[in-house]
């Protein structure tokens, strides 16, 4: 562990948020061996002991929340505000994984002599994303050890100094040595991890492309779970009977929290022809007010991309805009420097949707505006995706935001909301590119979890019960 992770803002390149060695190889396996060793007693502890560790890390989060948020802002340049509602998550995901999320990890009864338990896996892998630094690992991280397993975390490379104080933070609260392990780095970190024979499970927040390679880096491992939450190319459908002013402000902040990087932001709009142009007056108007700034100032409403790779990447897709066909009807101005960015608005004439423009995940703060005709055309537009996280119906009537329930394919779908909005009560994840059918949120601890049937009866052998041609004591 020679080598180190120099964390620095992105939105001041002098402020070093703290230096940290990085995991090779050799010290990932004994991290995991250490949580090997650790999992019979926890899981064995039984659920009120397990129960009262992660209430004492549920007040300390809530009592520290003010300093876990200005780490975030400062490390990864998120507005204070948004990382305010990141750091707040943390104490509430305890409450709902033990009154709600437990449920499903109950033993099913079916009948009286037929039951199924269910039991921890063992040790799993959580590889943290860098835009909820704190809220997504710790979605997977609650839940793993509220049902008996141990954890290996490894937050993103551009947050290792958030990782370490979760880290910190469980030791507080009392968590048992070895029940959560931290290890910091990059890719190779990543898959010395991830491929050990030890683990029995990956839990994963991030891009496609590495939900992709975690599969391809697991094919010789059948029985590992795998738990996939990547990417969205998530999509608001406008109607005619919108709410202008509703619809405009839900589209401009799914399109611009966290500067465009959440999994769930705003990238394609369907909106009615017949009122295309006063929502695209009201939208531009929106984006061209948002407040853009050094994330740590109270009333910034978007800070920078998180880091300089990010930012080319960001631009790099913008620029192939016209290229896919569309005209640019709207970038903002801005005088900071890279990586701070401003929203952006293109709009294509035709629905198809065959660029990479129009079928990427960019992650940033720009979205493509289409106009339909009808509502069936606008879900065969939706549809018409890679993609299957997230969209949002804005509509007067609630029959044709019921028309669209199960006909959107999406893991999540709104009505007269945008598509960031999010229930920790409910599952959580999406279709395609989006995920493999593991959603998180309440369902988080079915994953964590494997189940044992058992048929069971008291003893004493039934002659009667006996098939034709059994002999017969």
């Amino acid at each position: 562990m020679s080598d180190v992770i120099r964390s620095v803002s992105p939105s001041d390149p002098t402020d070093e948020v703290g230096r940290f060695a990085i995991w090779d190889g050799p010290a990932v396996s004994e991290a995991v061996d250490r949580a090997r060793a650790a999992f019979p007693r926890w899981r064995d502890a039984g659920f009120e002991a397990r129960a009262g560790v992660l209430r004492r890390f549920r007040d300390l989060t809530a009592a520290r929340k003010e300093e876990l948020a200005v780490l975030i802002s400062r490390e990864m340049g998120k507005a204070l505000w948004d990382a305010r509602g990141e750091a707040a998550l943390l104490p509430a995901r305890v409450d709902v994984t033990l009154e709600h999320g437990m449920v499903y990890a109950e033993a099913l009864q079916a009948g009286a002599s037929a039951r199924a338990t269910y039991h921890p896996r063992g040790v799993l892998a959580v590889l943290g994303p860098f835009n909820f630094p704190a809220h997504l690992p710790n979605g997977h991280i609650v839940p793993a050890l509220a049902t008996g397993n141990s954890v290996v975390f490894k937050p993103s490379e551009l947050t290792p100094a958030v990782g370490d104080w979760m880290a910190r933070a469980w030791r507080d609260a009392g968590l048992p040595e070895g029940v959560l392990e931290l290890v910091q780095g990059a890719a190779e970190t990543g898959e010395a991890l991830v491929g050990h024979r030890e683990v029995d499970g990956v839990l994963f927040t991030g891009s496609y492309a590495v939900g992709r390679a975690l599969r391809e880096a697991t094919l010789d491992q059948p029985g590992k779970l795998l738990a996939l939450e990547m990417g969205g190319k998530n999509a608001m459908i406008v109607l005619e009977d919108a709410d202008l002013e509703l619809a405009a402000a839900e589209a401009a902040l799914s399109m611009c929290a966290t500067t465009g990087q959440r999994c769930s932001c705003l990238s394609r709009i369907f909106v009615h022809e017949t009122i295309e142009a006063p929502f695209q007056e009201r939208l531009i108007g929106l984006l061209e007010g948002l407040t853009i700034g050094p994330p740590l100032e109270e009333g910034v409403f978007m800070g920078p991309l998180a880091s300089r790779r990010a930012f080319d990447r960001f631009q790099r897709m913008r620029s192939e805009a016209e290229a896919a066909g569309g005209e640019r009807v709207f970038r903002g101005e801005i005088t900071r420097i890279a990586p701070y960015v401003a929203p952006g608005l293109v709009r294509f004439a035709s629905l198809k949707q065959e660029h990479p423009y129009q079928r990427e995940e960019m992650f940033g703060p720009e979205a493509a505006l289409y106009p339909v005709s009808d509502l069936d055309e606008a879900i065969a537009a939706v549809n018409d995706s890679d993609y299957g996280l997230a969209a949002s119906v804005m509509s007067a009537d609630r029959a044709r935001y019921e028309h669209c329930v199960g006909r959107v394919h999406t893991g999540i779908l709104n009505w007269n909301k945008g598509t960031i909005g999010a229930s920790g009560r409910l599952p959580f994840g999406g279709s395609g590119k989006s995920g493999n059918d593991r959603p998180a949120g309440i369902l988080a601890t079915v994953y964590c979890t494997t189940p044992q049937s058992h048929l069971e009866h008291e003893g004493g052998l039934d002659p009667e019960a006996l098939p034709p041609g059994f002999p017969r004591p």
